[in-house]
């Protein structure tokens, strides 16, 4: 038997050690290479094909010689070998999707994400019963300052803004760039008086902070829904009004 990172390889006679010449490690690894492939091929006929052999306790795997001839071998463990395989490969999705929904500038959520970030969101207040404040910040006369500075100092200010709305707000509140020098800010379990103190407080940071190497000043306008006061149709409509 060969143990390589916990796949374990059964020679079940002297016909699967012809079969599979080579040293064993080198064997593994070809192994492993070939599963891949055959689940970029068909992951639905590789998953079939393992679980018809899990059956009987043991897993089926085919390896391909030089000759291109498939052979097929019994391996221990394969159903957890794929298993562990799939769940790279979702880990792998995850982090895809995560990056897509990503600004690349400022790390924040973009739009890609809003429809599934507050509708998690919406769900958890009609659940708990608790108000959403739902704000969009836009900051004032950026136009000026791409014309005067540049793209790159605009973009710098970009995201020292992000950084500065996200140090003004709670952990479980969310700062998406909505677009351009736009935000969008949720604000759960907050009422109006609580998202009034908050959103100010960003406002104010902003309008007393020097942003970039060009030691820019910058404002920000805000607007604001609270639901279920104000019972928007749309929450992201309410916040273009």
């Amino acid at each position: 038997m060969t143990n390589l990172k916990g796949f374990m390889m059964e020679y079940k006679n002297y016909l699967s050690e012809y079969i599979l010449k080579g040293g064993q490690d080198e064997i593994l690894f070809e192994a492993y290479q070939h599963l891949i492939k055959l689940l970029d091929d068909s992951s639905a006929q590789a998953a079939n094909i393992l679980d018809i052999h899990n059956q009987v306790l043991k897993d089926v795997l085919n390896i391909k010689q030089d000759n291109d001839m498939v052979q097929w071998i019994y391996i221990e463990r394969a159903t957890e070998f794929l298993a562990q395989i799939l769940i790279a490969t979702d880990a792998l999705l995850l982090s895809l999707k995560e990056s897509v929904e990503r600004d690349p500038l400022t790390g924040l959520y973009n739009r890609l994400a809003i429809d599934r970030i507050l509708s998690k969101v919406w769900l958890n207040t009609n659940m708990t019963k608790t108000p959403l404040t739902v704000a969009m910040l836009d900051l004032d006369d950026f136009k000026h300052v791409n014309d005067k500075y540049g793209h790159l100092i605009g973009d710098e200010l970009l995201k020292e803004v992000s950084t500065v709305i996200k140090a003004c707000l709670r952990d479980k509140d969310v700062v998406m760039r909505y677009g351009g020098e736009e935000f969008l800010i949720l604000l759960p379990e907050t009422e109006i008086e609580g998202a009034k103190k908050a959103l100010e407080r960003v406002r104010k940071k902003i309008e007393e902070g020097i942003f970039t190497e060009a030691k820019i000043k910058a404002t920000a306008s805000i607007g604001a829904a609270v639901y279920p006061d104000d019972r928007p149709l749309s929450m992201e409509h309410s916040c273009n009004e």
